[in-house]
């Protein structure tokens, strides 16, 4: 008899929580992969509702947990929901071979990431500073939203302070030995699971190719990171340039010098300029054509790399059905570099079928998905085109889970620059689906949502004809097998 598989998308806002129970019905093992919100503006759904339900489905019992990486919006339910998951019995914990403590290439990866975090909060604290013109502010606001994924950019203490409590607690607190993976590990079977593979294909296993900033090990961005957080140190301590240099460090006073847009021979102090020594005119100019703060602005770049190169660190699993190759794909928010690595040709899998073996690659898995999470909540950099999309040809059969709040997403600054899902990201799914998608926010992808929520919705609006909405919600009546409640939407493989 081929076992079932239910996919359980919980729908408690602008993040990831996925219950996926194997032998549906019979002996059922419980995979939980992330549990985390930014907030669920259109729902309601807290995460307290969410870890109700996992208990009562699962019995307390959970075989593994799988925490993809660290941002907020995977794994903040680790910590705000502790004691819940310390009311869990928990067999295995799974995370990916960047968390590994033991790893030197692991943690030298991690301490980069906090050390461009740490400077990132200070320029954003600087660029929001009340005397700081409107075009810094907003700036500063960008970043600051940005850092809300991979920590806390309020925090009083460290920015990754509750990053790292909540991982801390996975590795630690759910299991005596966690279990870090690599990409192209022997596919998993185990009892639990048993009737299915699961195969490891990110994050990559070399840091060039998690983030493209030049050689490994090189003091490019490292350099940037020091020079915009002793700069935000100084806009914040409100003295002079003089004063501040000369009672800072050697190695401060030199990143702050590097980092500045101009040699110290061309600067003048803002004081000298309210004292009408030189350049009288200048303090008279309209904010926008002053550049006081202007050389700080690359923390906007700069923040959108670092929340990049985590999402690159995601845990991207695929999950096989032995009986009949039907394959589930959860990529978590993996981005380009990690979408690109799964076709390394070292990586392939080879297993046992019936009397040969055969190899298996990430082509092979992507051309027999029928069940897609979608990438990074639907964003455009979070799912691969040709080697990603364009190979999942069960076109009849697939079906796509966003777990996205687009108002949540929306009213991230700069307001409106979070779409998600992405228009032409959703303008591919839809046919390639056949209509057969499912948002965690609004539940079937329709275009009355647009009518219903101009407000959120209407850049979606006119994305498709209304004879193809027509089938399409056919095809979304046809597919008996989804089931959407409002805690949360399910998915059976029969």
């Amino acid at each position: 008899m081929t076992p079932a598989v239910r996919v359980r998308m919980y729908r408690q806002g602008l993040g990831d929580c996925f219950l996926v129970t194997f032998d549906v019905g019979a002996n059922e093992g419980h995979l939980l992969i992330d549990c985390g919100s930014l907030g669920a503006t259109t729902t309601g759904v807290s995460l307290a509702d969410v870890l109700k339900n996992i208990r009562e489905t699962t019995g307390g019992h959970l075989d593994v947990v799988m925490a993809t990486h660290e941002h907020q919006d995977h794994v903040s339910a680790f910590r705000t929901q502790r004691a819940a998951f310390q009311a869990l019995h928990v067999d295995q914990v799974w995370l990916a071979w960047t968390e590994n403590p033991q790893d030197p290439e692991a943690q030298a990866i991690a301490k980069r990431r906090d050390d461009l975090g740490e400077a990132l909060v200070q320029a954003s604290r600087a660029l929001t500073r009340p005397e700081a013109s409107p075009a810094s502010r907003a700036v500063g606001l960008a970043v600051h939203d940005v850092l809300g994924f991979g920590g806390d950019p309020d925090a009083a203490g460290a920015f990754a302070e509750t990053i790292n409590e909540a991982m801390s607690f996975v590795r630690t607190g759910l299991t005596n030995r966690p279990r870090y993976l690599k990409p192209g590990e022997p596919a998993i079977e185990e009892p639990w699971c048993s009737g299915f593979r699961i195969y490891v294909l990110g994050p990559p296993s070399t840091e060039a190719a998690l983030e493209d900033v030049g050689e490994a090990g090189s003091s490019e961005l490292y350099g940037v990171a020091g020079g915009l957080g002793t700069g935000a140190a100084f806009l914040a301590s409100g003295q002079t340039a003089t004063a501040y240099l000369a009672a800072a460090e050697l190695d401060q006073r030199a990143a702050f010098q590097a980092a500045q847009p101009f040699d110290s021979r061309f600067r003048v102090e803002r004081e000298s300029a309210r004292a009408g020594a030189v350049y009288p005119q200048y303090l008279s100019e309209a904010d926008w054509r002053r550049v006081d703060d202007d050389w700080m602005h690359m923390a906007g770049d700069l923040a959108l790399q670092l929340d990049s190169a985590t999402n690159n660190t995601s845990l991207a699993i695929a999950i096989e059905r032995i009986a009949d190759g039907k394959v589930l794909l959860f990529p978590a928010d993996a981005q380009e570099g990690n979408w690109l690595s799964w076709h390394d040709p070292a990586i392939t899998w080879t297993i046992r079928n019936g009397d040969r073996d055969q190899t298996v690659t990430a082509a092979t898995l992507l051309s027999r998905a029928v069940f897609y999470k979608v990438g990074h909540h639907g964003s455009h950099n979070g799912t691969a085109k040709g080697r990603g999309l364009e190979l999942m040809e069960q076109q009849h059969e697939l079906t796509a889970f966003v777990p996205v709040d687009r108002a949540v997403a929306l009213n991230r600054n700069p307001k409106k620059s979070w779409r998600m899902p992405a228009v032409a990201l959703y303008r591919a799914l839809l046919p390639k689906c056949q209509g057969r998608i499912v948002r965690s926010d609004i539940g079937w992808a329709d275009d009355a949502a647009v009518a219903a929520n101009v407000g959120v919705e209407e850049e979606l609006q006119g994305i498709a004809a209304p004879p193809q909405w027509t089938e399409w919600r056919a095809k979304q009546r046809a597919a008996t097998n989804v089931t959407v409640t409002p805690l949360f939407v399910d998915y059976l493989l029969p």
